[in-house]
C-alpha cells in the first residue's frame, strides 16, 4: 500500500513538471498580470510581492501568454510598433502601452492611475517624492529587492556606473520599491568656445577668470566674426538658467545655484544662501553690466535657437554636442558652415580647483512594479531586466545593425534614427521605454569615441565638488523644507537674477539672507542637518557592506 501511495505521489510530481510554463522553475498561471496575491513581510510596509521560489525564471521560455501594461511618456509611444511586436514574441506577452499626456499633466494622470483599480503593471514617474511614500505605504508598489539581486542586468549596470545610485532607491530595511529609470553621467557638460573666433582675433582659450573676462570682452568688442557690426557677445546660454554661469560658480567652494551643500566639517547649508554665492553672482553681474553676456539671458530664452544666430562665442553645455548627430550643432552649422565650436578645459577660479557641474547619483525618474502584477511579478521583472541587458538594450533603442544603423570605423551611423521622423512614420519603435532604464555606457552607441572620452573627462573633473553637494535619499523627509521651499526659491530667483540684471545689489546680501531665514530657511536648515547626519551614517554602512561583499 505504501509503495502504491509513493508511486502515485511521484506520478503527480512528474505530471506537475510537465506543465511548467517558464524555463528554470516558473509555474503556469491562468491569472492575468493584474491579479493580486498579497504576501506578508516584516518591513512594516504593506507588500503584495509573491513569495520568491528561489529559482530563476527564463522570461524567454514562458509558454503561457500574459498581458503586461507599462506606463510611458518619453521616447516612442505609438502602439503595435515593430520593436513592441518583437518584444511580445520574445517574451510571450501582450504589451499595453499606457501613454501619459506629457510634462504638464503627466503627474496628475499618474496619481489617478495609482489611485484606481486599473493601475499599469509597470509605472513610471519623476519627482513626486511625497506621492511615492503614499503609494509605498498603501502597498501599491512591490518590493523588488529580491528580484534585483536575482536578475542582475539592472543591478550590475548601476553598481558599475555609480554604487551610490541604488542606495538612493533603497529603503532603510533594504526594500526597493523604485527602480532608477534614468541617471545622468557623472557630469554631462563642459565649456564650449568658438575656435574660429579665437583664431580670427589671435587669442588662446582662457584658463582662468582674468583670461576668460578678456576673451569675453574681445568677442564682444573686437568684431570676431569680421562682419563689421557690433552684434556679438562673449557668453550665451539658456535664459533664466544659472547653469549658464557655471564657470564662475565652480570657482568658489561651498556654493551652488539650487542644491544643498556640505563643508569638510559636515555642516549643511542651502547653496544659494552661502557667502560664496555672493562672490560669483557679483562677478557675473559685472560682466553682464559690461555687455559681455547676451542681454536676454535674464529671460526664459532658448540657447539652441540663439546659437543658430551665431551671436555668442562661449557657453557651458552638453558633452553630447561632440556627436555629429547632435541637433543643436547640426542646426548651428547649417547657418554657420565656416564656424567651429570646440570643448575646452574649465577655467581656474579663486579656489584653484577647476570642476565641472556634477550630476546626481540618484535618478531623476523612477519606475516600479505595482500590486496589479500579482503572481506574474517575478516574471515581469525578469522580462524587463532581460530587456536591459546590453545587446537587448541596443536593439530596443537603435534597432538592428545593417537595417536601422551601421557602425563604420567604430562610429554609429543611423539609417533610421530613434529621433528621426521615419521611426514614427514607419512605426518602427526605436527608443521604446525611454527613461525606464537608460544606459550611459557602451550601450549608448551613438556616442563617438571622442564623445565618450569627453564624458569621462568631465565626470572625472567633477568629483571634488560632488563630494560637497548633498543628495537626499527621501526628499520628503525634509518636511520643514517642503513647507517653505517654494517661497524661498522664488525669493532666491528674484534676488539673484535681479543682481545679475542690475535691479538688485550684492550690497543688500545680508538683507536677502535674512529674508530667506524669515521665510523658514533657518528651521529647514536645522532639520536638513539632522536628516543628512542620519542619511550619511546609512550611506557609510551601505558602501562598507558593498565593499565587503566584493
Amino acid at each position: 500500500m505504501q509503495k502504491r501511495v509513493l508511486a502515485l505521489l511521484l506520478a503527480v510530481v512528474m505530471l506537475l513538471g510537465c506543465f511548467t510554463a517558464c524555463g528554470n522553475g516558473d509555474t503556469p498561471s491562468s491569472k492575468p498580470a493584474n491579479s493580486s496575491t498579497p504576501a506578508a513581510d516584516n518591513s512594516g510596509v504593506s507588500s503584495t510581492a509573491p513569495v520568491n521560489s528561489g529559482e530563476k525564471i527564463d522570461p524567454t521560455a514562458c509558454e503561457d501568454t500574459i498581458d503586461v501594461s507599462i506606463a510611458v511618456m518619453t521616447g516612442f509611444t505609438q502602439p503595435e510598433s515593430r520593436v513592441e511586436k518583437m518584444l511580445e514574441e520574445k517574451y510571450n506577452v501582450n504589451i499595453d502601452l499606457r501613454v501619459l499626456p506629457g510634462w504638464a499633466d503627466g503627474q496628475s494622470t499618474i496619481n489617478l492611475w495609482m489611485a484606481g483599480d486599473d493601475t499599469p503593471n509597470v509605472m513610471w514617474w519623476w519627482s513626486m517624492d511625497n506621492d511615492f511614500i503614499k503609494w509605498r505605504d498603501a502597498g501599491k508598489l512591490l518590493d523588488v529587492s529580491q528580484y534585483l539581486n536575482k536578475y542582475t542586468n539592472i543591478r550590475d549596470y548601476y553598481n558599475k556606473m555609480d554604487p551610490k545610485t541604488l542606495f538612493y532607491a533603497t529603503e532603510e530595511d533594504g526594500a526597493i520599491y523604485r527602480i532608477p529609470g534614468d541617471v545622468a553621467e557623472p557630469s554631462c557638460e563642459v565649456m564650449w568656445i568658438r575656435q574660429d573666433w579665437l583664431d580670427n582675433l589671435n587669442l588662446k582659450a582662457p584658463t582662468n577668470f582674468d583670461e576668460l573676462t578678456e576673451v569675453m570682452r574681445a568677442f564682444t568688442e573686437d568684431d570676431p566674426d569680421g562682419n563689421g557690426q557690433k552684434d556679438t557677445y562673449g557668453l550665451g546660454g539658456d535664459g533664466y538658467d544659472f547653469r549658464s554661469f557655471w564657470p564662475w560658480i565652480q570657482g568658489y567652494d561651498y556654493t551652488h545655484y539650487d542644491r544643498w551643500v556640505v563643508d569638510d566639517a559636515g555642516k549643511v547649508g542651502y547653496g544659494p544662501a552661502q557667502e560664496n554665492t555672493k562672490e560669483w553672482v557679483g562677478k557675473v553681474a559685472e560682466l553682464y553690466k559690461a555687455g559681455y553676456i547676451t542681454p536676454n539671458i535674464t529671460q526664459d530664452t532658448d540657447r539652441d535657437s540663439e546659437m543658430a544666430n551665431g551671436g555668442f562665442g562661449i557657453t557651458y553645455s552638453w558633452c553630447a554636442w561632440m556627436n555629429p548627430t547632435a541637433g543643436a550643432m547640426m542646426s548651428f552649422y547649417q547657418s554657420n558652415p565656416d564656424a567651429k565650436w570646440v570643448p575646452i578645459d574649465m577655467v581656474t577660479g579663486p579656489n584653484g580647483n577647476p570642476q565641472e557641474d556634477p550630476a546626481t547619483s540618484a535618478a531623476w525618474a523612477y519606475f516600479g512594479l505595482t500590486n496589479t502584477c500579482g503572481d506574474n511579478a517575478e516574471r515581469i521583472y525578469a522580462m524587463y531586466d532581460d530587456m536591459c541587458g546590453l545587446e537587448n538594450y541596443i536593439e530596443r533603442r537603435y534597432g538592428v545593425e545593417g537595417e536601422d544603423y551601421n557602425i563604420v570605423d567604430g562610429v554609429y551611423q543611423g539609417i533610421i534614427t530613434p529621433e528621426g521622423q521615419e521611426n514614427n512614420d514607419q512605426n518602427i519603435g526605436l527608443n521604446l521605454f525611454n527613461n525606464l532604464f537608460n544606459r550611459k555606457d557602451e550601450g549608448l552607441i551613438d556616442n563617438t569615441p571622442e564623445t565618450r572620452a569627453l564624458f569621462e573627462k568631465s565626470g572625472a573633473a567633477s568629483r571634488d565638488i560632488a563630494e560637497h553637494l548633498v543628495e537626499w535619499r527621501n526628499p520628503a523627509d525634509l518636511t520643514e523644507w517642503m513647507n517653505v521651499n517654494t517661497d524661498i526659491e522664488d525669493e532666491k530667483n528674484r534676488y539673484l537674477w535681479g543682481v545679475i540684471a542690475g535691479t538688485e545689489s550684492v550690497d543688500t546680501w545680508d538683507t536677502y539672507v535674512a529674508t530667506l531665514n524669515g521665510l523658514g530657511l533657518e528651521d529647514a536648515t536645522a532639520q536638513a542637518q539632522e536628516v543628512y547626519d542620519a542619511q550619511n551614517a546609512l550611506l557609510d554602512n551601505y558602501m562598507n557592506n558593498k565593499t565587503n561583499q566584493q
